[in-house]
């Protein structure tokens, strides 16, 4: 049992946040399938979903932006509670949103909590400080396959539960799931990141100065755009289309929701042997040629078993890119501005993906449900161009 917690470098800070992420995704593993449909039953369209989506994503451009440099100069364990907290109050929010404001606050706190289909930066800068260089692929990809293993059987549990129950039991489980997940943290959690007194001068201004993209990295922030474009036009309002356009019912997207995280789930820790053995330059190639075969996929075909065959390769995508891409950016820039570099990059997506889930609700009600996923197939093939050269090996002198 000890070889094997140390073959998933289930030791530390990784083991605590392994059973927190188990817990906490007790809850959002219903939630991310149900949130679309739930709005919609409130009486909402899609393009106003596209509007709650694209409030989402400007909140976690300005959380991204700011838990980064905070995470630096105030340490990564403080920052990322906060993160989780913000969660807490998401949750809350949605559940009283019978009152369309709550949806906005809603909106908000998932957003800048950035933790919601991604990680926050003091959160990933502290998993990336707790174990040694070798193993970071690793602990990434044993946490996401702990993520996604979970999510996997409450996808359709949750799909489930809205059908027969209604939303409210999801919203406790995930409200309680998250408060029991910040505890442990609390309490078991070590800092990573020692800080001093001049790490903390000038809050202001450092977050002021980590707007601006770095000349060196800039090929990657440019990529990074492009997927937040792409992402945001044809992924954002997917489940919402497909239950508007096609009649599917939450449990069928719970089904959906399932297969990607088993195949997420399944990949996660041979994606990050991989990464060790061959290098995150595999790993990135084969996310985008998964990325490439999912969005190909969802146009083409629309029967339950196409979609759910797509969804394993929609599943893989973020099983080896997340990995792979934390690794390579936590290669390439020093311990002292990690989590900012981590914050920014993820910012740089979601700023240029503000307005596109509204303008895939637009697209969507003009051109009908082919239409974003058309305009993340442009993007996907180019940020396959950008990856190329980005991960491509110095030539040997």
């Amino acid at each position: 049992m000890q070889r094997l917690g140390k073959y998933l470098a289930l030791e530390g800070n990784i083991r605590v946040l392994a059973i927190q992420t188990l817990v906490s995704q007790l809850g959002f593993g219903m939630l991310v399938v149900v949130w679309q449909p739930y709005i919609l039953s409130l009486g909402l369209t899609v393009v106003d979903l596209g509007i709650v989506q694209s409030l989402i994503n400007l909140s976690t451009a300005t959380g991204l932006f700011v838990w980064g440099p905070l995470s630096d100069m105030f340490g990564r364990k403080k920052v990322m509670l906060l993160g989780h907290a913000s969660r807490v109050v998401a949750v809350i929010a949605l559940a009283l949103s019978g009152n369309v404001a709550f949806l906005y606050v809603f909106a908000f706190f998932i957003g800048f909590s950035t933790l919601w289909m991604q990680m926050n930066p003091a959160r990933t800068a502290l998993i990336a400080e707790s174990v040694s260089d070798g193993k970071r692929a690793t602990a990434y990809s044993t946490l996401m396959a702990i993520s996604q293993g979970a999510s996997m059987i409450m996808a359709s549990v949750g799909g489930y539960l809205a059908i027969v129950t209604g939303y409210w039991p999801i919203f406790a489980v995930t409200v309680a799931g998250e408060a029991i997940g910040i505890v442990l943290m609390a309490l078991f959690v070590k800092e990573t990141h020692v800080v001093t007194d001049a790490n903390r001068s000038d809050v202001g201004s450092r977050i002021i100065a980590n707007l601006k993209p770095e000349r060196e990295l800039m090929p990657l922030y440019v990529m990074m755009v492009v997927m937040g474009v792409g992402y945001g036009v044809g992924y954002s309002l997917f489940y919402g289309a497909l239950t508007d356009t096609y009649g599917y019912t939450t449990l069928e997207l719970g089904l959906m929701s399932t297969v990607s995280s088993l195949a997420w789930a399944m990949g996660s820790i041979p994606g990050g042997k991989l990464s060790e053995r061959f290098g995150s330059r595999v790993g990135i190639l084969l996310s985008s040629v998964s990325a490439l075969i999912a969005v190909l996929g969802f146009i083409l075909f629309r029967s339950l078993p196409a979609l759910l065959l797509f969804s394993v390769f929609n599943g893989l995508d973020p099983c080896l890119w997340i990995p792979n891409w934390t690794s390579l950016i936590a290669k390439r820039v020093p311990v002292r501005v990690r989590s900012s570099i981590f914050g920014k990059m993820d910012a740089y997506n979601r700023v240029a993906g503000i307005l596109a889930p509204y303008i895939g609700g637009l697209i969507y009600a003009s051109y009908g449900f082919t239409a974003p996923l058309l305009v993340h197939l442009v993007c996907t093939l180019v940020w396959i161009y950008l990856v190329v050269g980005i991960t491509k090996p110095p030539a040997a002198i």
